[in-house]
């Protein structure tokens, strides 16, 4: 089954397509189609593998969205090279941020090899990179509130210039010593 949102192309896919009788094109917003009931419908009690090429400017939502649904086995994406870092970023790295901490709650990211942008007619401006996403079979850690755990991990990384306590303390809008006291408590420096 392959989502498209560009009906300009569901002519060339059909065409492209027309030998095969077990490819499906959906015409629709991978960001606004209920992923869940589609692969449900069309994969009943089979593990599911998302291979897709995303559009760059749009990587992270559907990154998030496709492991959101948590009826998948492994994500494997070409996305930009940068985003990639991003994505796969061990904690404590330059790259690693609420994306990449997000990700690794749900799987374990690898970037499997690059993709130069003379692979492409005519060359995108930027280089990419194909990227897997194994799902964890449970999350990497288990909050007692899961929607708290990802606000925090968002207003941890708002604002990377400022300390933790300021950056938890405007994004989650408590008073400072609210979340200075709370991270003294967990044993991290403020």
């Amino acid at each position: 089954v392959a989502v498209e949102l560009d009906e300009r192309l569901l002519p060339v896919l059909g065409e492209t397509l027309a030998g095969f009788d077990n490819i499906k094109v959906i015409q629709a917003d991978v960001l606004k189609i209920d992923l869940d009931a589609l692969l449900r419908q069309e994969f009943p009690n089979m593990e599911v593998v998302i291979c897709a090429n995303l559009p760059y400017y749009i990587t992270s939502p559907i990154v998030m969205r496709l492991l959101e649904t948590r009826l998948v086995k492994a994500i494997t994406v070409m996305v930009q090279k940068e985003a990639a870092a991003r994505i796969c970023a061990a904690p404590g790295s330059r790259n690693a941020g609420a994306l990449s901490a997000a990700v690794s709650y749900y799987a374990v990211p690898q970037i499997l090899f690059p993709v130069s942008r003379g692979s492409f007619m005519p060359a995108p401006e930027v280089d990419s990179a194909v990227i897997r996403l194994d799902i964890r079979p449970q999350p990497a850690v288990s909050p007692v509130d899961e929607a708290l755990f990802f606000k925090v991990i968002r207003a941890g990384f708002s604002q990377r210039r400022k300390t933790l306590s300021n950056s938890l303390s405007s994004g989650l809008g408590l008073a400072k010593d609210q979340t200075s006291a709370a991270l003294q408590q967990a044993g991290l420096r403020p």
